[in-house]
């Protein structure tokens, strides 16, 4: 995919500088989801990474729900190979109906990958410890 194709409607422009996107423009977050990025960023695990556009069928990633798709916060191909797929929430939608749907349909596609896959849907008090654990297991 060219960078032509990184079509996110509006930029990061936050004081958080990252240094392994895949592509030079990042697409918009709040500052949590910055932070999670952050994280990824500096993991030494993280080959790269992109801010995944929401509901843009020719360049983001998405899995299906029940009514329709979800498109992950985060994706990163780590330095062995896996995929790592991350889904923010804040502390008010974290355990909500449908992130509980998000979660069992992420973990069940990293299920069937055949350790290829990762995924992690993650709020703000756990997300450091929580990256940091998922793509330590093999």
């Amino acid at each position: 995919m060219g960078a032509g194709q990184y079509a996110a409607p509006k930029l990061y422009e936050g004081p958080i500088d990252f240094y392994k996107h895949y592509y030079d423009m990042i697409g918009d977050m709040n500052g949590e989801e910055a932070e999670c990025a952050k994280i990824i960023d500096r993991m030494p695990e993280t080959k790269y990474w992109v801010r995944n556009i929401d509901r843009h069928p020719i360049c983001s990633f998405s899995l299906p729900t029940s009514t329709d798709r979800f498109y992950p916060d985060f994706i990163a191909l780590l330095n062995d190979g896996r995929i790592l797929c991350v889904e923010y929430k804040g502390g008010d939608r974290i355990s909500n109906d449908d992130s509980k749907e998000k979660k069992i349909v992420g973990e069940l596609w990293a299920e069937r990958s055949n350790n290829k896959c990762l995924f992690l849907l993650i709020g703000k008090e756990s997300m450091e410890n929580s990256l940091l654990s998922i793509v330590s297991q093999q």
